[in-house]
């Protein structure tokens, strides 16, 4: 990418990170950071080139995906420009507000269901087939555990994503609710707007115990995975996709392509932890 794509990148989880900072109560926060969120994404496209694609893709890709877009525009000379979130808070973003997204890499079913019922995509379009798994993680000093009643049993401060705003949140809810422990970890948890916001939290020592995705966990050095989790979730499963009608849709697919047919950036994403669970894409 060239520097004035790194430069509206950073600029925009600057401010992102500020609003984190400065907002406590979540159901505020959560209405403001939508329209923060727009209004920087709009002007900061604004200021770009139009031919380049927006893809709005899910906090946890945020570095492989910075090095296959590296890796795209090495080899096709093409860019892309990226916006980080959570992915419902980003799927909201697109539906409710009119973000300028040309395509989408989310993860679960809920930031899919929220652009389907919008009219944004068609189940046509989706690039499928990249998977993440839940651990725990705590700093480095900390014991391996065995289960999540080990870690409610322990009462500590526990970083978990807000199921409201990041789908990490619905994946650990719905393990810790098939134990019936959801009502105990939740009453006391410091909620984060996603999962590299909650691996934050423990590695700056303001929770115990973290529930991530395992590829958060291994991108960090400042904490340890204390417990792949086994208790029931869903599959979590990245989807990728063009915007339908939006200016750049097909140049968002060919990056979105890309990712899943090219040997070397599926590499990219293997050594950063993630999973191919399907050889290729539906063509999106």
């Amino acid at each position: 990418m060239d520097l004035n794509t790194t430069s509206r990148f950073y600029q925009r989880q600057f401010f992102l990170h500020q609003y984190h900072k400065a907002l406590s109560d979540i159901h505020l926060f959560r209405n403001i950071l939508l329209i923060i969120c727009i209004a920087l994404v709009v002007a900061c496209d604004g200021v770009g080139d139009s031919d380049v694609p927006l893809i709005f893709v899910a906090a946890s890709l945020s570095d492989v995906v910075v090095e296959a877009g590296d890796l795209y525009e090495a080899e096709t000379g093409n860019r892309v420009d990226f916006s980080f979130g959570g992915s419902i808070m980003l799927a909201n973003q697109i539906a409710e507000l009119g973000a300028p997204a040309d395509g989408f890499f989310l993860v679960g079913d809920r930031p899919v269901l929220i652009l389907r019922e919008a009219g944004m995509y068609s189940d046509d379009n989706l690039m499928s087939g990249l998977v993440n798994k839940l651990v725990a993680i705590a700093p480095s000093e900390q014991e391996a555990l065995t289960s999540l009643q080990a870690i409610v049993e322990q009462a500590p401060r526990v970083a978990l994503g807000d199921p409201n705003l990041a789908p990490v949140g619905i994946f650990t809810r719905e393990a810790f609710e098939s134990v019936d422990l959801w009502d105990n970890v939740s009453k006391d948890a410091i909620f984060a707007v996603d999962a590299r916001a909650a691996t934050a939290a423990v590695q700056s020592g303001n929770a115990d115990y973290g529930i991530v995705y395992k590829t958060d966990a291994i991108s960090s050095h400042a904490v340890s995975i204390v417990y792949e989790i086994e208790e029931t979730y869903p599959a979590i499963e990245y989807v990728g996709g063009k915007i339908d009608d939006a200016s750049q849709s097909e140049a968002a697919a060919d990056f979105l392509t890309f990712i899943a047919s090219s040997p070397k950036t599926r590499n990219l994403f293997v050594m950063a932890g993630f999973i191919f669970d399907s050889p290729g894409t539906n063509n999106p």
